[in-house]
């Protein structure tokens, strides 16, 4: 009788501690899930956005792929950016080849990501 109670009670935890384990899984994928769209917003709102659409960089998978202590320097380095005059002119153009942004304060790291979606590597 004292073999089932223990079982039983052993089966109780179990079923209690895996609940627990799924609902703070599900609760970290959700406050990941709204990290990583506050992070958007946050790029979409400077010219990096606009610099990794232009260098055929899709955001969703830059935010994915990149770990996000670069992102979060990649973007200090861009709202502290002097070069915003040359930065606004070439990203009138749709498209900017990863050579062309010597300007840029992320030019390596821009062009090593764009190197790694396009399959080839930029040389520097």
């Amino acid at each position: 009788m004292m073999t089932v109670v223990a079982v039983g009670l052993l089966w109780l935890l179990a079923a209690v501690l895996a609940i627990i384990l799924f609902a703070a899984i599900f609760f970290n994928m959700k406050v990941g899930m709204r990290f990583r769209q506050d992070l958007a917003n946050r790029i979409h709102g400077l010219r990096l956005g606009r610099m990794l659409n232009a260098l055929g960089i899709d955001i969703d998978s830059y935010l994915h792929s990149e770990p996000v202590v670069d992102i979060e320097n990649q973007i200090t380095r861009c709202t502290q950016c002097a070069n915003t005059d040359e930065c606004d002119e070439k990203l009138t153009s749709d498209s900017i080849k990863p050579d062309e942004i010597a300007f840029c304060n992320n030019e390596k790291s821009l062009q090593e990501i764009a190197g790694k979606t396009s399959g080839t590597a930029v040389n520097p």
